[in-house]
């Protein structure tokens, strides 16, 4: 290994200007502080783009294999020095890049302030081999990814099928009335499902928090999907000094502020906050058919929706609101359907946890040199 600046290394710099409103619809992605956030129909960086946070959002690194339009919001490499780019990509995460906030209130990253620092790297060789081995579990979180993606498709395909086409099993015998089939009834959501809402321990008391074992998942973690685990955790102490509850596995979780109508079932015991309202069935109804029909709809509960600053939507608002509902044997019958496309999600979720852990104690050790290649 060497000892080199980081200008030596990587050459950062400043994204460009390119406002929502001259943003055209086209294939190079627009690349944000911690993601793609459009496509244009112009780019300004060529492939390969490793971009990390510069205003707001630091620390977050991303690589990008196509070319692309970096924002003023992040730094790109604009010089790798001959270095490999993803070895680059792997090395600014070790370096936990937050650490250099030069921003009095907004966080900020200089790249001046890095491009003095003095680093240790591998030479060429070495690094490609690194990029290798990280990159074979990347790659392969990757495909689950895509998997997920198409099994939930296809789950999102049969729900349109079955209850937005109408074309569920005996629909060819099924009697309609006004359009709508026997047996099916319009109800509001509070007459066949319980809702309740979490609670946040207060964030000022430690002892809430440090070593907790109870997961507390927060809104931005519905992702209108399964929740396998929490970024948060909770203790004892923090459950019972708060109105946070603990939901059953199996629940429905409904975003009620800022990104209204974001979804998620829970597959462990958890916690959550008081901005999730949390459907529980009555009786041997569909928790599915509620995930799907809300998914759906999520433009009405936005509509529905208040507040000037951030769209919120009430607990109260959402249990009257009407929904039609088909009959016990029809809901009973797309369980059975969607429950092993589901289980098969959740097993490639497991399977990306399991791998993440992998190359993230991998990751560290190999750039420091401590492990061999």
């Amino acid at each position: 290994m060497k000892k080199i600046r980081f200008d030596k290394f990587v050459s950062l710099n400043r994204g460009f200007d390119l406002p929502d409103d001259k943003i055209i619809e086209g294939k190079y992605p627009v690349i944000a502080s911690t993601s793609i956030k459009a496509y244009h129909n112009q780019f300004k960086v060529k492939a390969p783009i490793v971009v990390t946070g510069r205003s707001g959002s630091l620390g977050k690194v991303q690589y990008v294999d196509e070319d692309g339009w970096p924002l003023n919001t992040a730094l790109y490499a604009k010089d790798f020095h001959c270095n490999n780019p993803k070895y680059v990509y792997y090395f600014l995460q070790t370096m936990h890049l937050e650490q250099y906030n030069a921003g009095a209130g907004v966080p900020t990253l200089n790249q001046n302030h890095l491009h003095s620092l003095k680093i240790l790297i591998h030479e060429l060789p070495t690094q490609q081999k690194i990029a290798s081995i990280l990159s074979a579990y990347d790659n392969l979180i990757q495909n689950y990814k895509k998997q997920i993606e198409a099994l939930q498709t296809a789950a999102s395909e049969l729900y349109k099928e079955w209850f937005v086409r109408f074309r569920f099993p005996g629909y060819q015998t099924t009697k309609f009335e006004n359009g709508i089939p026997e047996g099916w009834n319009y109800k509001r959501i509070f007459e066949l499902y319980n809702t309740t809402s979490g609670g946040t321990p207060a964030r000022t008391n430690s002892s809430y928090y440090e070593n907790g074992t109870i997961p507390w998942v927060k809104t931005g973690e519905l992702l209108d999907t399964l929740i396998t685990d929490t970024e948060e955790y909770i203790t004892e102490e923090g459950l019972k000094n708060s109105s946070a509850k603990i939901i059953e596995p199996g629940s429905l979780l409904c975003s009620m502020y800022a990104s209204v109508g974001k979804l998620g079932i829970n597959v462990i015991p958890m916690t959550c906050s008081q901005a999730t309202c949390v459907f529980t069935p009555k009786s041997n109804i569909s928790i599915w058919y509620l995930f799907f029909w809300l998914m759906r709809n999520k433009e009405y509960l936005e509509s529905i929706s208040f507040g000037a600053a951030q769209q919120n939507i009430s607990q109260d608002i959402i249990k009257k609101i009407t929904v039609l509902f088909p009959s016990e044997s029809v809901t009973l019958s797309f369980d059975e359907k969607i429950k092993p496309i589901y289980k098969k999600i959740q097993n490639l979720m497991q399977q990306i946890s399991n791998l993440t852990q992998q190359r993230d104690l991998l990751l560290p050790r190999l750039m420091s040199g401590k492990l061999e290649v």
